[in-house]
Order: structure tokens, then sequence, then C-alpha cells
């Protein structure tokens, strides 16, 4: 890979235009059609909740208990009471927590949902113009770029953008250690593969995309021979998981296990297994799981994509972030598939070779993402 360092990346006064107009845009529909559509089609207990506990859904509740108690000191939730919040990683609870101050409800839980819902929107702000400024980087076209601001506001599950989520901050933080990567910003890199690993736990392995990178940018040799921007490289990758060690050291003295958050997944009956077991059992089992294993299987071929397109090192990061999960259930698997950056890169690349699918796959992820915004805020699983 030749140095790509001086690329121009800043975005134009049209890519700001665009890009704020379309999140305006998406954010209105999206809250306005998922809302109406709970109060149409929903009945029952979760059809007359309040806005912001119908806003904030599923992991969001998690955030806010970590936010009011801290991390459990022993499991207490779900219908078994064998549930904990440890599965959740930390920073997006601490922003939610910051942001939280800038409301003053009468119920404390409420300025924490409030503090959630306005972190998720702001990391999806950020989000775009970082995907944007990579795309750039990569020398994406211009129309292109400017299709994909759309598809990012209008992916099937950008509802979790706007309800507490981690996704558009995962997304954000990780196009930003790729970006800064490809550029050898190596301090950038370290930075933000911190936070990154410290949303999302999976975020600790963009120790192997930074290290591919970086041999495609030095070579072997400069590794072995320790020349300065190798060593930069190692700093690097060496401070990426310093603060995922941390929340483990935590968990150690907290509960007396380092390895809490993956442990506690029994809870939501997740156990790794044969990844293939859960495709066969999808398959088998029809319906939903059908569903959810026909996307991860659509996953994995944009996956395979990257590889032909010779993208190594996000296609390997992609591979993780989905066979990992998939190794323990079926469930979320869409929404773990639109919370990557490879995602839509391979989207981007896409849409790039073939300028035609462009309308189609906008207004399919148009429609789904109101489907699945009125399910999310209607408490319907399969969203989850």
């Amino acid at each position: 890979m030749n140095p790509l360092s001086l690329t121009d990346i800043r975005l134009t006064r049209k890519d700001w235009l665009n890009l704020i107009f379309a999140v305006i845009v998406s954010r209105i529909v999206i809250y306005a059609l998922g809302l109406w559509g709970v109060s149409m089609f929903m009945t029952g207990h979760y059809a007359e909740q309040p806005l912001l506990q119908t806003v904030c859904r599923f992991d969001c509740v998690w955030f806010y208990r970590i936010i009011d108690n801290g991390y459990d000191l022993i499991p207490q939730w779900l219908g078994q009471k064998n549930a904990a919040n440890w599965a959740f990683m930390p920073l997006q609870p601490f922003l939610g927590w910051i942001f939280s101050h800038l409301t003053t409800f009468e119920n404390p839980i409420n300025n924490y949902r409030f503090g959630l819902a306005f972190a998720s929107n702001l990391a999806f702000l950020f989000s775009i113009p970082m995907v944007l400024m990579v795309l750039k980087q990569l020398k994406i076209s211009a129309a292109t770029r400017s299709t994909m601001v759309w598809i990012l506001c209008f992916s099937p599950y950008t509802v979790y953008s706007s309800a507490g989520y981690t996704e558009p901050l995962f997304i954000a933080l990780v196009a930003g250690v790729f970006l800064f990567s490809y550029r050898q910003q190596w301090f950038w890199v370290a930075i933000l593969g911190m936070l990154a690993a410290i949303t999302r736990n999976l975020g600790v392995f963009l120790v192997f995309p930074v290290l591919i990178i970086a041999i495609q940018h030095y070579g072997i040799q400069g590794f072995l021979r320790f020349k300065t921007p190798a060593l930069k490289v190692l700093a690097a990758i060496w401070v990426i998981p310093i603060g995922f060690f941390g929340f483990m050291t935590y968990m150690y003295f907290h509960v007396g296990d380092a390895l809490a958050f993956g442990h506690i997944q029994i809870a939501w009956g997740r156990q790794l297994t044969n990844p293939f077991h859960w495709l066969m059992f999808g398959f088998e089992t029809g319906g939903p799981k059908l569903y959810l294993t026909i996307m991860a299987l659509l996953a994995f071929a944009l996956n395979l994509y990257l590889v032909v397109r010779k993208y190594y090192a996000e296609a390997l990061f992609m591979f993780i972030c989905l066979i990992l999960p998939l190794s323990s259930s079926l469930n979320a698997m869409p929404r773990y598939a639109f919370g990557l950056y490879p995602t839509f890169l391979g989207l981007a690349l896409l849409v790039e070779r073939y300028p035609s699918i462009k309308t189609p796959m906008l207004c399919i992820f148009s429609a789904a993402s109101t489907f699945i915004a009125i399910g999310f805020f209607g408490h319907q699983f399969f969203t989850v």
C-alpha cells in the first residue's frame, strides 16, 4: 500500500449540507413513523409507556442501570434473576451520564434515558463525516459518498442510533481507527482504538487490522529492524487494549471474575459453540431464526467481497465481529452487521462498481428501517 497521508479528506460545503439534511430527515422519519406505528399497531403495556421509556429499550435499559447503580455485585435481572449488567462496556453509560445533566426531569431515570439517547444521536452525527472521510481517503467517488450518507441514515437498523445504543459510537471510533491507520497517524489510532475497546469488547480486536495496515505501509522488514514508524505502530497496538484490560481488572476485583462480561452471556442463552450449528439451527427452525440466518449469510457474503477487493484488514475485523457473536447465537446478527464500519465500506464499494443498485438499495433500506423502528419502539424482540 502506498502512503496516502497527504490525501485531502476535508469535507466540502456540499458534503456538510447533504449530511446535515440527511441526518435531520432520517431522525424525524425514524422517530415520527416509529412512534406513530406503536400508537397505531401495538396494544397493551408497551403501547402506553411514556416517550423516553419507549425510546430507551433493551440494551439502553442496561446502560441506565449502570449509570444509576454502577455494575452489579450479583446477577439480579431477567425472569430467572440470572443476568447482570457486566456484559456492557462502560463508555456509552459514561457518555449517557454526562449528557443526562442537560435535563432536569423529576425522575432521574428519565435524565439517564435522555442522556443515552442524546449520546447515540450525537455519535451518529459524528460517525457519518468520519465514514465520509474514510471513503474520500480511499478515493471513492463523490457520487458514491453522497449516496452513502443516505444509506447510513436509513440503514435497516438505524433506529439504534436514536435509542441509546453503542452502534453509532462504535462505527465512528472504528472508522476513525482505520482512517488514521491509512494516514499513518498512530497516536489517534491508539486513542480511538482504546475508546472503541471500551465501547464494545470486540473493539479490542482492532489490533489485528492495525497491524495488517502497518505492514502494508512499512513491510515486515520495518518491524524486524525496529524502525521508528514500526515502533509507533507497536506502541499504538499496546495502547488499544489498555481500557479493555482495565475493565477486566475492575471486574476481577468487583465480582471476582475478570471475564464476567463474557461468562454472564449465559443468561441470554449464549454459549460458544460451532457457528455452523447455529446456521443449521436457523434453517431447521424457520421463521425469525431463518431471517437471522439469511442476514448472517449476507453479511458474510459482503465480508467475502471485501476480501475479493483486497481490503484484508477491514475484512478480518468484520469477520471477527461476525463469527464470535454467531458462535453463541443467531440473535442480533443483523444489528451486529449494520453496526460495523466495514459493512458500509463494502456497500460503498458495491455502489461504486454497480451504480444502478443505489436506488433499489435505498428504497429497501428505507422501508426496512421504518418497519424495524416500529418493532423496536413496540418492544418486539425480533429487532434486538
